[in-house]
């Protein structure tokens, strides 16, 4: 029986029959402004990622990017290229292994709008992070899309 590599939230390596692991499509935003990024931090760990969501079949991911966004910061950003792609096998809190491919597109402001943080649960803390600041230790995943991201806008 093959067994896959899935990962905790803690970053710990869990082996998985390949037959338990259910695929799904997941999309992120990489929304930079100003020299700050606008990142979600896992309250467990600590660690930040982009803004982001898995897919239902139905889903389009620039669909389900505009609506999440609008939803977190109250406006509808502008839909930029496809910046990156990864595969992620993660084990989700209930246990269920998930192999995801996230797509990371860059988003950014429409042009007669200010951007502002909408009220959010503490379970998804969103915040602008100055883009200086930040480490690959310190994201859960995603970094190297915000490279990428940092790459298209010349930063």
């Amino acid at each position: 029986m093959a067994t896959i590599v899935c990962y905790d939230i803690h970053g710990n390596a869990v082996p998985v029959a390949a037959e338990s692991i259910t695929f799904r499509p997941a999309v992120y935003g990489i929304y930079i402004e100003n020299n700050q990024i606008l990142l979600q931090k896992q309250p467990e760990t600590g660690l930040w990622y982009p803004p982001g969501t898995m897919l239902s079949a139905s889903e389009t991911p620039t669909q389900v990017i505009r609506q999440y966004f609008r939803q977190l910061i109250g406006l509808t950003p502008a839909i930029g290229s496809l910046l990156f792609v990864e595969d992620q096998f993660f084990l989700d809190e209930a246990r269920r292994a998930w192999k995801l491919s996230a797509m990371y597109y860059g988003l950014e402001r429409p042009l007669t709008t200010a951007t502002t943080l909408t009220e959010t649960d503490e379970a998804n803390q969103t915040e602008w992070i100055p883009l200086t600041n930040l480490q690959r230790d310190q994201f859960q995943f995603g970094y190297e899309a915000v490279q990428a991201g940092k790459l298209q806008q010349k930063l």
